[in-house]
């Protein structure tokens, strides 16, 4: 219940309040018997003046009775209120951050308190850590920033010499034709990490809302790969998958290409040349397992716990043309998520193993 607390800190307040006004009553009642049968006794003995005490609260008894009440419950109103708001003033500092030098009376009679604060603390730690992931963030945004505008630079100062060599020689067909050839080539690359730059400045923290459909996911995954047969073959490597026949899942169709071709492009872009690139797909009893396996360079266990961390890029990929922006497995991850599926990463040797699981329906998990 959202008010739960309020509700049990009122109750104890009200309870305790009540049975230190009894006990506050009790202690009064004690020390006005014992006042009145002081005065009875001296009374009976003749020895009251006009001027003693005693002999005063005989003729004004009730009124004095009434004002010790009075001061007494006076003092106990003001006690709770004080000590109430210092317990108050207590859980601010702890909500801005600063150590009590001493725990409140408040604390220790009532639990609420506590958990009030223990739960303060537990926020306060929690926004320490986001605080510390998204500084780390940022400074992942920078220094990929950093690479892509020297990256930048390096292909466009090659198509500028080429491109002067061509109009400053007298070249042959033949020597124009490789010149123009590796303009081309350098222009493309170019034009590769400009959408790298431009998908870093745009990237929003949330993938949008799912598009849910009914997915013939074997026709998916073979439509897919048969386009990436030119860029095996320009590294080559080699492609073994084993897709069975009808399996027909739930989601967002578009989202999941996305996410099979950053895990295919992720393959060939670190997969040792001349290997093969394995994917398995099994159906399982609550969904799909599919299985994206090969054998990649350099690739270090401590990498791996990171792959999945927005703007991180392997090393070996910050010297290499192969290094994208660092978003697609971080995508790739969300969309998962998206679908109640998940998608991890294993390194045994030199070789890498990315699973996945997607349920064959949205309102399931895996």
């Amino acid at each position: 219940m959202k008010n739960n607390w309020y509700q049990q800190l009122r109750k104890q307040l009200t309870l305790r309040f009540l049975l230190l006004t009894l006990i506050v009553s009790a202690v009064l009642l004690l020390f006005i018997a014992m006042i009145g049968s002081k005065a009875g006794l001296e009374a009976s003995k003749g020895t009251l003046n006009n001027g003693d005490f005693y002999y005063y609260y005989l003729q004004h008894s009730w009124e004095i009775n009434t004002l010790l009440f009075t001061i007494g419950f006076i003092a106990l109103l003001l006690f709770f209120i004080v000590s109430f708001f210092h317990s108050m003033d207590a859980l601010l500092l702890c909500l801005q951050g600063k150590p009590l030098r001493k725990q409140p009376l408040f604390f220790k009679m009532f639990p609420q308190f506590l958990e009030a604060q223990k739960k303060v603390e537990s926020l306060l730690a929690k926004r320490s850590v986001s605080e510390e992931v998204s500084a780390q963030k940022k400074e992942h945004k920078n220094e990929l920033l950093m690479y892509l505008a020297h990256d930048l630079k390096t292909p466009l100062t090659s198509m500028i010499g080429y491109i002067n060599h061509i109009l400053d020689h007298h070249l042959n067909e033949e020597q124009e034709a490789s010149s123009l050839a590796i303009a081309h080539s350098k222009a493309n690359r170019l034009n590769e990490l400009i959408d790298e730059f431009s998908e870093v400045l745009r990237y929003d923290d949330k993938v949008s809302q799912l598009d849910v459909t009914h997915i013939d996911l074997t026709m998916m995954l073979k439509q897919q790969l048969v386009g990436f047969y030119p860029l095996l073959e320009g590294k080559g490597l080699k492609l073994k998958e084993e897709i069975p026949q009808d399996m027909l899942i739930d989601g967002d169709y578009d989202k999941l290409q996305r996410v099979f071709d950053n895990l295919m492009r992720n393959a060939i872009n670190y997969a040792k040349p001349d290997t093969t690139i394995y994917i398995t797909v099994t159906k399982q009893e609550q969904g799909i397992q599919l299985l994206y396996r090969n054998k990649a360079e350099d690739m270090k266990e401590e990498a791996v716990a990171h792959l999945f961390d927005k703007f991180y890029r392997a090393q070996s990929a910050r010297s290499s043309s192969s290094g994208g922006a660092g978003l697609g497995l971080a995508i790739a991850r969300e969309i998962m998520q998206l679908h109640h599926g998940d998608i991890h990463a294993e390194l045994d040797g030199d070789e890498i193993s990315f699973y996945l699981h997607l349920p064959y329906t949205l309102g399931a998990s895996i």
